[in-house]
């Protein structure tokens, strides 16, 4: 028994090992089937085939377990809470791009201290308000119809933005 025929036994009985439930017979009798195929590369080939059909198939059982799953939880969440789980998810998201946003300001200053981007009032203009804002009404926009309150979150934040910015100007 040459390396090739050992690593494909090897592989296909951690794939039994590994397989649900469901699975596992099938894994089994693949197995089986190696001892019937000639040549070590051959059988190589067979236990990669068969251990991508095994992965496949367990995904498939996995996908379909999480769909009901996701069904019954739907269930039980109301409208409300539906929103307003997509509320917090907009509001994280730009949250997270504001984040972003200060960091590669603050990462480019670091790197190119010769710049002078921390004492340049225009870039931080620029890249924590005006980008930002501008890619927070965009993403607004387009998920407007099918996500709302997702779009209603960003907004959130981007008028929080502005409210800061009128504030910050009127204090001058």
């Amino acid at each position: 028994m040459g390396a090739p025929r050992r690593l494909a036994e090897r592989l296909l009985r951690v794939m039994v090992s590994l397989a649900p439930s469901g699975s596992r017979d099938w894994a089994q009798a693949m197995l089986g089937e190696l001892d019937f195929i000639r040549g070590d590369w051959a059988a190589l080939f067979w236990a990669l085939g068969s251990a991508a059909a095994i992965c496949r198939h367990a995904a498939s059982a996995w996908r379909t377990l999480l769909k009901q799953r996701k069904a019954h939880e739907e269930v039980r969440m109301n409208n409300t809470g539906k929103k307003a789980l997509g509320v917090g998810i907009g509001v994280l998201s730009a949250l997270m791009l504001v984040g972003c946003a200060f960091a590669i300001l603050r990462i480019t200053d670091l790197m190119f201290p010769g710049l002078g981007i921390a004492h340049a009032e225009w870039t931080h203009w620029l890249a924590a308000i005006v980008v930002p804002e501008a890619i927070l009404i965009a993403a607004a926009v387009v998920l407007w119809r099918k996500k709302g309150p997702v779009a209603a979150g960003i907004l959130t934040i981007g008028l929080m933005i502005g409210l800061h910015l009128a504030v910050h100007l009127a204090m001058r």
